[in-house]
């Protein structure tokens, strides 16, 4: 019989296929490696990280220790490299963000108050008699009295006269007591009677007011003068208002 022969055992890569295996293995890792870092790039903003692995793990060897098949019809007994196992692991770290939102309203209020100096202008008159015309003016919220005489010897007469001595010119009627301070007058009338005129003045609150001048024919006096018992006429409020 002739000796048996023995296959020497595999000794690293210069053994027969060894270099072509660690070639596959290679790429096997490299595979894996891709496989596991690309879903790492994946998540990279919730920070997961995956790592691998490989480790080899040595198949059912079919020869004994003689190196003879362990089953008959075993053929040759070839040595059979480890089977490659590839192990990974995979660190996963949950990171909370918190979003805070403030929102802020201001709301501001202006209140304006509009306080009025006068409510406009206007322009009253009467003739009690064929001789003269008394005339009334509201001028920025204040009124004037006056008086236009011999209209009947000449009617276009532009000249406006008032007091005692027929001066030339307006009277103030709100520097008389008893005018009204606390709301703007918004119009003035005039109305003559004999010897008497009357001025009247409407506040822009509403308030009526009546002035008692003289007018005996030959001038305009506001307020009129004290008769007797019968004190200075003064601007006084009617009753009941209106």
């Amino acid at each position: 019989m002739s000796p048996e022969r023995k296959r020497a055992p595999w000794q690293g890569p210069a053994a027969p296929g060894g270099a072509g295996r660690v070639r596959r293995l290679a790429a096997i890792a490299t595979a894996v490696t891709v496989a596991v870092a690309t879903p790492a790039v994946a998540v990279a903003a919730g920070m997961t990280s995956r790592t691998g692995a490989t480790t080899y793990t040595a198949g059912p060897h079919p020869c004994d220790e003689h190196g003879k098949p362990r089953h008959r019809g075993g053929g040759d007994c070839e040595t059979k490299h480890p089977q490659p196992t590839v192990t990974v692991t995979e660190t996963t770290t949950a990171t909370a963000t918190v979003t805070a939102t403030t929102t802020e309203t201001a709301t501001a209020t202006a209140t304006v108050t509009a306080t009025a100096t006068a409510c406009g202008t206007g322009v009253d008159s009467t003739q009690p008699n064929g001789m003269e015309q008394y005339l009334a003016a509201l001028v920025n919220g204040t009124p004037f009295a006056g008086r236009r005489p011999n209209i009947n010897a000449t009617p276009d007469n532009p000249n406006i006269v008032s007091g005692p001595a027929n001066t030339p010119g307006w009277t103030d009627l709100s520097t008389i007591a008893g005018y009204p301070t606390n709301s703007p007058v918004c119009d003035v009338s005039v109305d003559a009677n004999g010897s008497d005129a009357f001025y009247k003045i409407i506040t822009q609150g509403g308030s009526v007011y009546t002035l008692h001048c003289a007018a005996n024919g030959t001038a305009l006096v506001c307020p009129a003068p004290a008769q007797g018992n019968v004190p200075q006429s003064r601007w006084t409020a009617v009753t009941p208002q209106p």
